[in-house]
């Protein structure tokens, strides 16, 4: 359990790191200001880009990384938490991390975050409700007496 936590919080902090990477490098050419009328359409795009990475993700770590079910759960708690407490001081620190963003630019980003970490608590929860565990297998009465040992019994 500790080496999954350990694994999802690493891949929640990439996946932090990427995102703010992506938004240092091309933030200024997607962010539309909020006051711009296609601040709508731009903000939907960037959410549903958001959305597939996070469905992309949920299922690599449900399917291949942790296929206990509640995996991609985890990592959904983990990841917000870690990013809601980093962006924090990105936000804070906003003038100095995205130099070139005007003021509704910088709030395009924030509304941006807010759905995406809500959208980050939803979808891998959906993702881990909508895989099927394989069933254990029902053991008979017979194949559980095999494996009884008459040693083990106390003596009468």
């Amino acid at each position: 359990m500790l080496r999954q936590t350990l694994i999802l919080t690493g891949l929640g902090l990439a996946m932090w790191a990427v995102s703010l990477l992506f938004f240092l490098l091309f933030g200024d050419w997607l962010l539309v200001s909020t006051e711009d009328a296609g601040f709508g359409a731009s903000l939907f795009l960037l959410e549903a880009l958001t959305v597939l990475v996070l469905i992309g993700i949920s299922l690599v770590v449900r399917l291949r990384l942790f296929r206990q079910p509640g995996s991609a759960t985890r990592l959904g708690y983990l990841s917000t938490a870690i990013g809601l407490l980093l962006n924090t001081f990105v936000l804070w620190n906003r003038d100095s991390v995205f130099s070139k963003f005007d003021a509704g630019q910088h709030q395009a980003f924030s509304v941006w975050m807010t759905l995406a970490y809500a959208f980050f608590l939803i979808v891998p929860a959906i993702t881990d409700r909508l895989i099927r565990s394989k069933p254990e297998p029902a053991v008979s009465a017979e194949a559980a007496l095999e494996g009884y040992d008459e040693a083990a019994e106390p003596a009468e």
